[in-house]
């Protein structure tokens, strides 16, 4: 198994990435089928929730994502060195090939109530025969990796969007449990990777469930932005509830001031990060619209002091800009009123820093990078960032790695969503 880096902390969205987490496409997403990307179902003569939903909005072909997927982990790659560039498949199989963790793991995966009790009965047998990488291989694909027989109702695909599976605050990590059906099985695999991996030995755990099972604390990591050392945003919406933002609130430092941001419902802005990110020091991508007071209601954000429960209206940036002075705005889709629109569905405004300046995006969305361009980041490929990764990553040069995504992006998550942060340098 991995060792824990020297440093695990997470204080801010810039600083240079030390190690980080991403989860390598396998399988699971050959078994996703067309009734695995309906929302709703008619069943009579009335249109219900199609329990089988896994979230992606088509089926992907997989040997293109997995290129894809590929570029981008070349270019964390070039930052973190190989060794803490993490593969969280690998790190679930680690963990599974102890006994007792695998057993705790098949009980709370088989508790999935879309399975009879003779169905639980034979995917338990199944299952317990298998150890490690193997085991980890039947619960991602929901099928036995050496036959292909299905056991669980579903595979597990949205293990690839690994930023939601915990969320680094600071020196600790917050774990809440996710608010749709479909990611149910992450929860249990990434709380079974936290608890276990000595990857995180010794790292503070703020669980939000440890008292309860409380259903209305959920909390994905999309959802939680450290904006600065004492400053950290918590959306709340589809897919974190207020809730659980505010018990998150209660379990950080006093210190730590914690804005939370109600998202609209809505498809396309499901987390925070497909709204705002940080692109350096004092620097946000934004999808505008959201931020604006004259945007419809359906459509735009609300800020609160979390901790006092102080409304400061809805102008995100402005609101951040007072608190880090002199915060530069980049508008996700250069602010095209339909440009910008099309490019924040397609991930435009989700960018991963790897240091300050230097980020990551879709090569797709070409509005938001002219944006960046004209803001003083230069555009490069995945090729020319790896070649020169040392040079790129000293002084004070902007860049932009314009990496692919017409596959990813098919699955509702960019590169931030990709990545998982384990510890930047502090």
């Amino acid at each position: 198994m991995a060792h824990a880096p020297t440093q695990h902390a997470i204080r801010d969205e810039v600083s240079r990435l030390q190690a980080c987490a991403l989860f390598a496409p396998g399988a699971e997403l050959d078994r996703m089928l067309p009734r695995h990307i309906e929302s709703h179902v008619m069943l009579g003569d009335s249109l219900q929730e199609n329990r089988d939903y896994l979230l992606f909005d088509d089926l992907v072909l997989l040997p293109l994502l997995q290129d894809e997927h590929a570029e981008l982990a070349s270019v964390v790659r070039a930052v973190t060195g190989p060794q803490l560039c993490l593969d969280v498949r690998v790190m679930l199989g680690e963990v599974l090939a102890d006994e007792a963790v695998a057993a705790e793991v098949i009980a709370q995966v088989l508790a999935d109530d879309r399975l009879s009790v003779a169905e639980r009965r034979v995917a338990l047998v199944a299952l317990t025969k298998l150890r490690g990488a193997r085991l980890a291989e039947a619960l991602i694909q929901g099928a036995l990796p050496h036959t292909e027989t299905a056991i669980l109702p579903t595979p597990a695909p949205n293990l690839l969007f690994a930023r939601d599976l915990w969320a680094p605050v600071g020196d600790a990590i917050a774990l809440g449990w996710p608010r749709h059906r479909a990611r149910f099985r992450d929860g249990i695999l990434s709380r079974a990777i936290v608890t276990h991996h000595p990857q995180f030995a010794g790292v503070r755990v703020i669980d939000l469930r440890d008292a309860n099972a409380d259903p209305e604390i959920c909390l994905e990591g999309g959802d939680v932005l450290n904006a600065a050392p004492n400053l950290v945003l918590v959306g709340f919406g589809p897919r974190t509830t207020e809730r659980a933002a505010r018990l998150l609130a209660e379990r950080l430092p006093t210190d730590v001031e914690v804005l939370g941001v109600r998202l609209p419902l809505r498809r396309a802005t499901m987390h925070l990060d497909t709204l705002l990110t940080f692109i350096d020091t004092r620097a946000v991508l934004a999808y505008l619209p959201a931020f604006d007071p004259h945007s419809r209601d359906d459509e735009r954000c609300e800020v609160v002091d979390l901790r006092t429960g102080r409304a400061l209206g809805c102008n995100l940036p402005a609101i951040l800009g007072e608190r880090l002075w002199g915060l530069q705005v980049v508008p996700c889709g250069d602010a095209d009123p339909v440009a910008a629109q099309r490019e924040q569905w397609t991930d435009g405004a989700n960018a991963v820093c790897l240091a300050p300046g230097r980020i990551v995006l879709y090569k797709r969305n070409t509005w938001t990078l002219r944006a960046l361009n004209r803001a003083g980041f230069e555009v490069l490929t995945p090729q020319q960032f790896v070649a020169n990764s040392e040079l790129l990553l000293q002084g004070d040069r902007r860049v932009v790695v314009a990496v692919g995504g017409a596959e990813l992006s098919r699955g509702r998550g960019g590169p931030r969503c990709l990545t998982l942060p384990v510890a930047r340098a502090v």
